[in-house]
């Protein structure tokens, strides 16, 4: 299994754009069949498709990007800080917003083609490929710093569970 490194290189070099220090504002949880989404409402636009008033995707900006509540858990796995705190956080997502408040990500963006099959470079050799029906920008936050009050709520979190 590549690392997270090698796989933001190769898609680095396949024209992928990375986006640096961005801020998150707000988080929103949306448990869908096979997932939970989040939509993260950033401090800043990052380039991103939206719909028109014809209901036809067009390539703009945009303020909210989506990552699945999975490859933030990966992420906070690998955070010292957050590493023991990271499967109670999958099992309640909602708890992901306070915890991500203002933390900083970089994000790499994948440009995918209508039409083209898209396979999650980060997840395994069997994952299930996707093909979207316009052209779309697949957010990858492969980098994600906790603020000073998601550290705080990380803590909270600690004694609770501890039962203090």
């Amino acid at each position: 299994m590549k690392t997270v490194k090698e796989v933001v290189a190769e898609l680095m070099k396949n024209g992928a754009k990375e986006i640096k220090n961005v801020t998150i504002k707000n988080v929103t949880v949306t448990v869908l069949d096979s997932y939970t989404r989040l939509g993260l409402t950033l401090d800043k636009e990052v380039p991103g498709f939206r719909q028109n008033e014809a209901g036809e995707y067009e390539e703009g900006t945009t303020r909210v990007v989506f990552a699945s509540a999975y490859s933030i858990g990966a992420l906070l796995k690998d955070n010292d800080d957050a590493a023991f705190a990271a499967n109670h956080l999958m099992k309640h997502p909602d708890a992901l917003g306070m915890i991500m408040s203002r933390a900083k990500i970089d994000i790499v963006q994948q440009h995918v083609k209508a039409g083209e099959e898209y396979r999650n470079p980060f997840a395994n050799d069997e994952a299930e490929a996707v093909v979207f029906d316009h052209d779309t920008i697949v957010n990858h936050v492969v980098s994600l710093n906790l603020s000073d009050f998601g550290k705080s709520r990380l803590e909270r979190l600690a004694d609770m569970m501890l039962g203090f």
